[in-house]
């Protein structure tokens, strides 16, 4: 802390608490030189007045008080509103050191032992104010990833959703996500993650269906180098590549019954073995798992393990379709088109939902969910030239087959207005998968048998569409 420039915190403010005046006066004399502002109180009273006036990010904490012990004015900081924006260093005697002692144990960030250096003083006070300031970040991300993840909707179903994640989110108990295609299951489930203790570390998905059966085992445990033919370099598998973090499994229904035997060990021991060994490792991450599937009715029909279903089934989060949604379709049209806005051609003025838009959209039924209802307000924002989306625009983008033909209409026009031959294909392609997903609820095997391609084939145009 040579220069107020390389203060991690320009202008933080520092409380001395210190009764003997010409310390005290040292202390913020010091810590001013270096930019920082600071104020000193002589006593637990104005030390307390100055909490709430001065608001500190660091508290300089003499221990041995005129009315008081500083450990009382330690506990009720972290034990207060500010224990995430506060941080104290105690200062004691050297006589005392068992009291620097508990301090520590009662969440102080260090203690000062009289007489103090002044590289002491500094280096203690930066490496506190770093600290403070790679915290704040950290929750400013987080705060940024949970806006991002976030569910819009005001209806009484999104409402109690959301009471139930907050509730959820932290307890290590297995949530199984369920409701139909394009729901939004995924984002319930970084939801959960961004809230839980664990938020800092990975988030894994992983689709059960979009892994071939042949590789699927060693996708999920790993495998060691050589096991198979192609396992050139060994691989962790998503139980380990998920650390500390959470495994989000997405169609679990549609996990074969082998493997399903295989994960109901994982979850009941804790442990995996790669593929080629039979070394144990211990796992770590929390599992949420999901489904569009009634898994009660698979396990009658023995399409799924009844044992692993009651394991994974801690608390079920159920995700409404859109249909039950209300109003919620029109705040996530109005956010689906401020979010592909960039899509509009250039000059083009933003595109707002017309009178009749409401109403169009609350009477359609909405098989392929929210996702079906942003795909359509990404064509809007391609193809629409107006800058009201009323009934009449929507009809035929939401209705192709009693729309205009091919040729007919001005939007055409837009997609002859591409050069390059190759991004023509692109991105008529695009469309074309987009279309047929929605019409098939975004079931993925169920559009690659309509369109007579391989699943896996079809899941690799997805991923380089950017389709999920």
């Amino acid at each position: 802390m040579s220069t107020p420039a390389a203060n991690p915190l320009p202008k933080a403010r520092i409380l001395v608490v210190e009764d003997e005046p010409d310390i005290r006066e040292s202390f913020c004399a010091i810590l001013e030189s270096e930019g920082l502002r600071t104020q000193g109180a002589g006593s637990l009273t104005e030390a307390r007045l100055a909490l709430d006036s001065f608001r500190p990010a660091l508290v300089l904490l003499d221990l041995g008080l005129p009315d008081g012990t500083g450990l009382e004015l330690l506990r009720e900081i972290k034990s207060g509103d500010r224990a995430n924006a506060t941080e104290v260093v105690v200062i004691t005697a050297e006589t005392k050191i068992e009291v620097a002692v508990t301090a520590m144990r009662e969440d102080a960030f260090d203690y000062l032992e009289k007489p103090i250096g002044l590289d002491r003083l500094l280096t203690t006070t930066r490496n506190c104010l770093e600290r403070l300031a790679l915290e704040q970040s950290n929750r400013n991300l987080r705060e940024q990833a949970i806006e991002r993840w976030s569910l819009i909707g005001e209806s009484p179903a999104m409402c109690e959703l959301r009471r139930q994640m907050e509730r959820v989110a932290a307890a290590e108990i297995p949530v199984l996500i369920t409701g139909e295609n394009g729901t939004g299951k995924e984002l319930v489930a970084r939801g959960l993650h961004l809230r839980s203790p664990r938020f800092s570390q990975p988030f894994v998905a992983t689709n059960c269906a979009a892994v071939p059966e042949t590789l699927i085992e060693a996708e999920f445990f790993g495998h060691v180098q050589g096991a198979f033919t192609g396992a050139d370099q060994a691989r962790a598998g998503l139980f380990l590549e998920a650390g500390a973090g959470t495994l989000f499994l997405d169609e679990i229904g549609e996990m074969p019954l082998g493997l399903q035997a295989r994960l109901l060990r994982v979850l009941q021991e804790r442990v995996v073995s790669p593929v080629g060994s039979s070394e144990e490792r211990q796992i770590q991450c929390r599992i949420v798992t999901a489904t569009n599937k009634e898994l009660e009715e698979e396990i009658q029909g023995s399409g799924f393990r009844e044992d692993l279903y009651y394991r994974i089934r801690g608390v079920e989060l159920r995700v409404p379709p859109l249909r039950e949604r209300g109003d919620d379709v029109t705040r996530l049209a109005r956010h689906f088109l401020e979010k592909h806005g960039e899509l509009r051609a250039a000059g083009s003025p933003a595109l707002r939902l017309g009178k009749d838009a409401p109403s169009f959209l609350l009477a359609q039924s909405w098989p392929g969910n929210v996702r079906q209802l942003e795909s359509l307000m990404r064509a809007a924002s391609l193809l629409v030239d107006e800058d009201e989306l009323g009934a009449a625009e929507l009809e035929p983008l939401m209705h192709p087959s009693t729309g205009q033909a091919a040729g007919e209409g001005s939007n055409d026009a837009r997609w002859f207005a591409i050069e390059d031959l190759k991004e023509f294909r692109d991105r008529v392609e695009k469309e074309f998968l987009r279309r047929k997903l929605d019409e098939e609820n975004w079931n993925v095997s169920a559009t690659a048998r309509r369109i007579g391609i391989r699943r896996t084939n079809l899941h690799d145009r997805l991923k380089h569409h950017g389709l999920k």
